[in-house]
């Protein structure tokens, strides 16, 4: 890593919401390494999220897993993983895309305990192996993450309606990846209570952005590309919705107000291309509670 922390939308984003010393402050968790409880932390997921671009320059986001052992770490600024030991989906589209672009971001996410670290960097091939290069590596805050717990299903799931507008009325998390104008990748979290997606016309999502770290990562790589993945996922079975588009950033509408938490920024996502599919096996969880900070 090198440089500033931030690149240029990001600043724009920071500076024009009057967040920048804010986001100067957070800015000093970010690092090029990752170390101590985090690498245990990493380790310990069953499952993480990745963003990546297909050739197209459509950005996706999606959902990986595997047995212990798939990722491994030989020293602080990388990251090793182990597609032998791989146990989700060997076809979803992440595997063909950094066979064209190595950028990629990754989110670690533990919905028990509501922590997540987030890492970007890029991967290649290391001989069996693919090799992640760490460029920016840091923890995010607790914020709007319902607290889920794993649990063996007792009974097999019945299968998700590939119903778009289902889908999106009763999600309570989001998982959005972007990308900024230098093509580095960025996988985050986006949750409330179910509905806190909206439809702004047809084929376009509104979603909210509450109070968070300042940085602006996500909204910083909208305003550099407007290219952008979501990707839900029915925790009842694994099985997921991915959607990639386009996002258009709203930074001051004083008549969201209410929608927004307060913050008046929002963005529109116009959906441009649905893929359903089954990512994760044996997969199942109960709700615990909705996060405390949700509006």
């Amino acid at each position: 890593m090198s440089g500033s922390v931030f690149h240029s939308g990001e600043l724009y984003v920071q500076q024009s919401t009057g967040e920048e010393y804010f986001a100067m402050q957070n800015g000093s968790i970010v690092r090029d390494s990752i170390g101590g409880s985090a690498v245990n932390f990493v380790f310990n997921q069953k499952f993480f999220f990745a963003s990546s671009e297909d050739r197209n320059g459509m950005i996706w986001a999606s959902v990986l897993s595997g047995n212990p052992g798939f990722l491994e770490s030989p020293d602080s600024h990388h990251l090793l993983i182990n597609m032998a030991l791989l146990s989700s989906d060997p076809g979803d589209i992440f595997w063909e895309n950094i066979e064209e672009n190595p950028s990629i971001g990754l989110l670690f996410i533990e919905l028990t305990t509501r922590r997540r670290f987030r890492i970007n960097g890029k991967i290649m091939k290391a001989g069996k192996l693919w090799q992640v290069e760490i460029d920016q590596a840091y923890p995010n805050c607790p914020k709007y993450i319902q607290r889920r717990e794993m649990k063996i299903p007792d009974t097999l799931a019945m299968p998700s309606e590939h119903d778009l507008k289902k889908w999106i009325d009763e999600a309570d998390t989001v998982f959005v990846a972007s990308a900024g104008g230098d093509d580095s990748l960025d996988v985050s979290h986006r949750g409330g209570n179910p509905g806190f997606i909206k439809w702004a016309g047809e084929n376009v999502l509104r979603i909210p952005d509450y109070q968070g770290n300042s940085m602006f990562m996500t909204l910083g790589n909208f305003y550099e590309n407007p290219k952008a993945g979501l990707l839900f996922i029915d925790f009842n079975n694994g099985e997921t919705m991915k959607l990639s588009g386009t996002a258009e950033i709203f930074l001051n509408e004083e008549s969201a107000g209410p929608f927004t938490g307060g913050t008046n920024r929002y963005w529109d996502f116009h959906i441009e291309k649905i893929v359903f599919g089954k990512s994760l096996e044996n997969f199942s969880t109960q709700l615990v509670d909705y996060s405390r900070y949700n509006p």
